[in-house]
């Protein structure tokens, strides 16, 4: 049974009826919240987290999961993730285990139409599937004043720099309102100190020393990790901006296949450029080749993955050392 994530997002007891859900998409942000929301109206529930890769290297640990009863709890719900065609038959295995005390919720990246997993679920009036895709500017506007519905000074330009300054990222938007909240605990928000709050020199550093990288500029890139400073914190903001700024060069690189001419490839894109960024793109698009890019993106992946299952784990050194390493990608390609 396919469901609206805008619905579920609104209500989380539609849920209730399905043992098994499966969350896949390009918006990680829409994900995150959705599995905040099942945790809050779960409350005293056991929960378990597992990772495709550890269900790899061990079949049985995801039956085991669910054959053992909690020892907390009279109800446990698993939440899968990083989910794929690769363990679609331990998927369809475990079907049969659940119940309403027990629940499996799945969390998936893109899935395309072929997928056996995506198909399956399509198909089943007993399974629900919830797809995520990348929010409009009209959806994060309603979002955001639906969150800051409470607040004295959340006008039109307030919010539309929010969005902008999270380059339209439903993770970034949802930490910026984690910093809104908190701060302004008289519920009266000052355009001035929103400014400070929200980082915006932050991006504007980030993005020069994320051009740079991309450029293959190595002694401007080591100059900026000298005065650029990381906040640990901001690692979502980081590794988001970067994706979407290599993610539009694959798009770009695709749509040049077919039209051989950049210039009109940038003017094809669903999310437009700039005029004053175009010069740069183009010279970023002559670095990088399509399968480059592909790698890069996987690269990027890795890192938030390991920065997600170590919290121990240093992600300022992650985020220098990926910007090196995609410096030297481009610059090797010169």
């Amino acid at each position: 049974m396919i469901l609206k994530s805008f619905l579920i997002e609104r209500n989380i007891q539609l849920l209730e009826k399905y043992n098994i859900a499966l969350i896949y998409g390009e918006n990680e942000g829409i994900k995150a919240s959705l599995k905040k929301n099942i945790k809050n109206s779960s409350k005293g529930v056991e929960t378990i987290t597992i990772f495709q890769d550890e269900i790899i290297k061990n079949n049985e640990i995801l039956i085991k999961e669910l054959s053992n009863p909690s020892l907390f709890s009279s109800k446990k719900i698993i939440f899968l993730h990083e989910i794929t065609d690769k363990i679609y038959k331990q998927i369809i295995d475990c079907l049969d285990l659940t119940n309403e005390d027990l629940k499996i919720f799945i969390f998936s990246p893109i899935l395309d139409k072929k997928s056996k997993i995506r198909n399956f679920f399509e198909k089943s009036k007993k399974l629900a599937i919830i797809p995520c895709y990348q929010d409009t500017e009209r959806n994060l506007i309603i979002y955001l004043n639906t969150e800051l519905r409470d607040f004295k000074g959340a006008s039109h330009e307030i919010i539309n720099l929010i969005i902008s300054n999270s380059n339209s990222d439903r993770r970034i938007i949802d930490n910026e309102l984690i910093k809104i909240k908190s701060f302004f605990t008289n519920k009266i928000i000052e355009t001035s100190q929103l400014l400070e709050l929200l980082n915006i020199k932050l991006s504007r550093d980030f993005d020069e020393i994320r051009d740079a990288s991309l450029l293959g500029y190595k002694k401007k890139v080591n100059l900026l990790l000298g005065q650029v400073q990381f906040q640990t914190e901001d690692y979502i903001f980081y590794l988001n901006n970067l994706s979407r700024r290599v993610a539009k060069l694959h798009e770009i690189k695709r749509i040049n296949e077919d039209t051989n001419d950049i210039e009109l490839a940038l003017d094809m894109l669903k999310s437009k450029v700039f005029w004053k960024d175009k010069p740069v793109y183009i010279e970023q698009l002559k670095k990088w080749s399509l399968i480059e890019l592909t790698k890069t993106l996987t690269e990027i992946g890795k890192v938030e993955l390991m920065m997600k299952k170590n919290s121990m784990v240093r992600s300022d050194v992650l985020i220098k050392d990926l910007l090196i390493n995609v410096c030297n990608r481009a610059a090797n390609a010169a």
